[in-house]
């Protein structure tokens, strides 16, 4: 799969339209904690989620501005809080949907994940737990392979002003 049709794919998927993707429930949050199930998401009989849990590290994020006259004046001035390290994280993707749920704690948290998992990968989004969290928003993707599930998020805490990368591994339970 191309870059470009990658890239696609996650901002289709991880569009959020407040009408139409309402965030995770605490009911469906907990679900994805509590659960165990064994079958693995390309089982066709299966039906209802997987669990995953792992970790991620959080590394400072790159911002690119381009040296073009009209950029000239711009200047990022992040202020450095932190947010650095390793956190935890726990999704369930549906075998029947692929519908992704899940959390993240630690550094980037406490937020959600929702989003979409497909053969060609995962992607989904990471939004603040509460609207008044400090949490860090944005996007991550992924492979899922064999029992495990790895990638990468791109994550900026509420006003912009600090840019996280994080790379993800996790296991199926």
């Amino acid at each position: 799969m191309s870059r470009a049709t990658w890239l696609l794919f996650v901002l289709v998927s991880c569009k959020h339209d407040e009408g139409t993707a309402p965030a995770p429930s605490e009911s469906q949050l907990a679900s994805v904690v509590s659960s165990t199930p064994s079958a693995t998401l390309a089982a066709s009989a299966h039906t209802g989620p997987r669990v995953y849990t792992g970790t991620y590290n959080a590394t400072p994020g790159a911002l690119f501005v381009p040296d073009a006259a009209a950029w000239e004046h711009v200047k990022f001035r992040g202020d450095d809080a932190g947010a650095l390290g390793e956190g935890t994280l726990t999704f369930s993707i549906d075998a029947d949907s692929g519908a992704l749920l899940g959390v993240l704690d630690g550094p980037l948290g406490p937020a959600t994940l929702s989003g979409r998992a497909t053969d060609e990968g995962l992607a989904f989004n990471v939004a603040p737990r509460e609207q008044t969290d400090m949490a860090f928003s944005g996007t991550g993707t992924g492979v899922v392979d064999g029992g495990g599930a790895s990638g990468e998020m791109q994550a900026s805490s509420w006003r912009a002003n600090v840019i996280r990368t994080a790379t993800f591994a996790a296991q199926a339970k």
